[in-house]
């Protein structure tokens, strides 16, 4: 690892744990859980945000605003802490999420509120990231399962409790303070990192050389690409190819492009190197990552709908989707504790992904005239496929790439989750509007007059109590 991070990563041997760094650990997982929290915190909130800003449109860029943040800071973030240190871009990271979220509590449009959520997902995207550097860099090889596998735990259990914790405080106080009150937690995750995760101690470069080691226009042509394709995505105009689709998805894939050119002939230190694609496994968790993220977030945002629309109230959608992060958190801990003592990763391949597909199979059966206990059945194997997942592939990856390339790899992973994840929240919007489309043609009537209807039940059930 590049000396610029500050401190020496333990030897593989090395089983010493010292408090300050279990202190420090424990402080990134904080703003772990809470920027995971962020990401599903609107699925339960949306209806009441949309009613107070008599917008529908509001509703998807919610969690597509957040989501967007986040995958382009993502990619990002292992070459620039890797240059300017874990704890310096790990505050740094803290304060913006501290600030979007203080901004989103305190908004007075969608505009403000969707630009908040953006500036939010910047901040939570590198605290997710970081989180993960720091603890590889000071943990030893031989303990990083059960590590990892608890920081997977509080990952998926804040995706879980998001949408319980949203609905809750929604109820009592009033949306806002779901934002407002992230703000003081993750300031003071930011305070502990900075207190006990070491920072610079040899590197006497000026910020002028630290900066020269940036690939700006890698990075550029990154997060524009990357940007540009995600707002094309997420159009919901009436016609897919004409418009804004038409225009920013062509010139993101010619920056995604014009990227891959960068980093293969001209950045001196790649933000992504592309050699590290040449590994199996390094493709393997990035593809399974973007699938998974797929079906996982187009249930997160919609499965609530379909209990709203049963007559549920914020607070009681909540409670029912409980079984989602205790499985999630159950699937990321057995699957650590099972690979500390085996050292064995393999099964998980097949398990994991497949309970993922059982669960989204079964909420494609699923009606208004479902037993109630089947959708809590299809939540647990959801969240526990998915949080399995999250803690085999990191590791997986971790154990196939060099120490020195564990930032830069684990930040593609994390890119390739976050894309998927906003993909398929877009293509999950599409088909519902298809389908919700094609039921009013069948009953003579127009898409909008059907959007109409839907959206005055939504509104009408969303105000029950």
């Amino acid at each position: 690892m590049a000396t610029t991070a500050g401190y020496k990563p333990l030897h593989d041997d090395d089983t010493s744990l010292r408090p300050p760094i279990i202190a420090g650990i424990i402080s990134t997982w904080i703003a772990t859980f809470l920027a995971a929290a962020d990401s599903t915190i609107t699925s339960t909130l949306s209806a009441t945000i949309a009613n107070e800003f008599h917008s529908v449109s509001i509703i998807s860029w919610l969690g597509s605003g957040y989501l967007i943040g986040l995958t382009a800071t993502q990619p990002l973030s292992g070459k620039l802490s890797d240059i300017f240190g874990r704890r310096a871009s790990f505050c740094c990271s803290c304060c913006m999420f501290t600030i979007g979220n203080l901004v989103c509590g305190l908004s007075g449009s969608k505009i403000v509120l969707i630009a908040a959520r953006v500036v939010t997902g910047i901040g939570g995207g590198g605290c997710i990231s970081i989180a993960t550097f720091i603890a590889s860099d000071n943990i030893p090889l031989k303990r990083r399962g059960i590590w990892q596998g608890t920081g997977a735990v509080v990952y998926t259990a804040g995706m879980g409790l998001g949408a319980v914790i949203g609905g809750a405080v929604n109820d009592v106080v009033g949306w806002r303070w779901a934002f407002i009150g992230i703000a003081p937690v993750s300031l003071i995750s930011g305070i502990g990192v900075a207190m006990f995760v070491p920072g610079y101690t040899d590197d006497t470069r000026s910020w002028r050389e630290l900066l020269g080691r940036v690939d700006f226009a890698g990075a550029g042509t990154l997060v524009s690409s990357l940007v540009l394709l995600l707002i094309g995505l997420n159009h919901d105009g009436p016609e897919l190819v004409t418009g804004l689709f038409a225009i920013t998805v062509p010139l993101g894939i010619a920056l995604l492009a014009g990227f891959v050119w960068i980093e293969w002939q001209w950045a001196r230190e790649p933000i992504i190197p592309l050699s590290l694609f040449r590994r199996r496994t390094v493709v393997a968790a990035c593809l399974t990552a973007w699938f998974m993220s797929m079906a996982f977030y187009a249930l997160t945002f919609y499965v609530p709908l379909y209990m709203k629309l049963l007559g549920h109230s914020t607070s009681e959608i909540g409670l029912r989707l409980l079984p989602d992060s205790i499985g999630a958190g159950l699937g990321s801990f057995l699957v650590g504790l099972v690979i500390r003592v085996t050292g064995r990763y393999g099964i998980f391949r097949y398990t994991m992904t497949l309970l993922l597909l059982l669960a989204s199979l079964g909420f494609a059966v699923t009606s208004v005239h479902t037993p109630w206990i089947l959708p809590e059945v299809y939540l647990l194997c959801k969240g526990f496929g998915m949080g399995g997942a999250l803690t085999m592939l990191i590791l997986a990856l971790l154990h196939s790439v060099p120490h020195e390339r564990h930032a830069t790899a684990t930040s593609a992973l994390y890119a390739f989750r976050s894309t998927g994840a906003t993909v398929g929240l877009s293509v999950a919007s599409v088909m519902f509007k298809h389908r919700m489309n094609q039921s009013m043609l069948d009953t003579g009537s127009s898409c909008l007059e059907g959007i109409s209807v839907i959206w005055m039940l939504y509104m009408e059930l969303s105000n029950w109590r």
